[in-house]
């Protein structure tokens, strides 16, 4: 019989309702500089769940599971280091630490292949960007053609594709799932946890090219289309919501599909974007208020799977970190 490791004794225990057990198991073999240990006990420290949530704690043994051979743990440390959770934001130290995980981890070294093809400035931010175009004054619509190279889409896809789920709501009253009835599609978020490097580099080209700081945007989220499957007319902005979604920018992964443009009614306006296009617009008026003009719809896909990946942008500052690794 095959004995379980250490993290799935742990979770055992966890499932039993056995919580102090499991992190009396865990802290020791991460004491001990077992890998797996330090690497779930960080990510327990992110969601504060079975201990308190400390990402300082979480960085720390991001960088001992690494120094330990748990070749995710040291890609997830750059990737604190690089966005600045748990301590301070360096760039440079990020790639140094990328550079070291490349040396035994072939997932690092395509990531530093990928982040050397950019043209970054010394702090990570883009060196420089293609020129916007609008497709509509008011509501603000405009075109980025080639914002991600084809590299960029690929990787971007690859690294959503083992997480996708189907688009889903939950009854608040049953706590049923059931089929979203706007969106009939497959998707996944890139939360700090799920993503890389070479996502966070860019999320700042995203941040750029919009006139928006980083830290406004959401978690990447990436969609697949099916034949059939779409984005029925909506609007990106959420009812109630004080730090609102006031911008959009939506980012085309991949051709060799038809069907599939982005529609906007109100405007008498579609765009099918090439690889790597990025569509952006404006979801809110000068007061804040929403824009009805912006409502906008993904049409069916005819043929083919249509891959996407959107950044909503809020109002102010937001934090990412309420979601949980897929």
């Amino acid at each position: 019989m095959i004995r379980p490791n250490i993290v799935e004794q742990g979770h055992a225990l966890l499932a039993a309702g056995r919580a102090q057990a499991a992190v009396d198991l865990i802290v020791d073999a991460a004491k001990r500089g077992h890998g797996e240990a330090l690497h779930e006990l960080a990510l327990w420290h992110v969601f504060g769940d079975p201990v308190p949530r400390s990402f300082a704690a979480a960085r720390a043994l991001f960088e001992k599971a690494g120094a330990a051979g748990h070749k995710a743990g040291a890609r997830t440390h750059a990737v604190f280091v690089a966005i600045g959770a748990g301590g301070r934001a360096d760039w440079p130290a990020a790639l140094a630490l990328l550079d070291q995980a490349a040396r035994h981890d072939p997932v690092a070294a395509r990531q530093r292949e990928l982040i050397a093809a950019m043209k970054l400035k010394p702090d990570g931010t883009p060196a420089a960007g293609p020129p916007v175009e609008p497709l509509s004054a008011s509501p603000k619509v405009a075109v980025a053609r080639a914002l991600f190279t084809l590299d960029e889409c690929a990787h971007v896809a690859a690294l959503s594709a083992p997480r996708m789920t189907p688009s889903i709501v939950v009854d608040s009253v049953t706590g049923r799932e059931a089929p979203h009835p706007i969106r009939t599609s497959d998707g996944t978020v890139l939360g700090p946890i799920q993503q890389d490097i070479v996502i966070h580099a860019l999320d700042r080209r995203i941040a750029a090219v919009s006139g928006t700081r980083v830290e406004q945007g959401e978690p990447l989220s990436v969609l697949r289309y099916a034949p059939g499957q779409q984005y029925r007319l909506h609007h990106d902005c959420l009812p109630g919501e004080v730090n609102q979604r006031v911008m959009t920018a939506i980012i085309y992964l991949n051709d060799g599909y038809e069907g599939g443009a982005t529609q906007f009614p109100a405007i008498d306006t579609e765009f099918r974007g090439e690889v790597g296009d990025a569509i952006l617009f404006v979801n809110t008026l000068p007061d804040g208020g929403v824009d009805e003009r912006s409502r906008h719809a993904g049409l069916p896909v005819t043929r083919g799977e249509k891959w996407i990946c959107t950044r909503w942008i809020r109002t102010r500052d937001f934090d990412p970190w309420g979601m949980r690794p897929a």
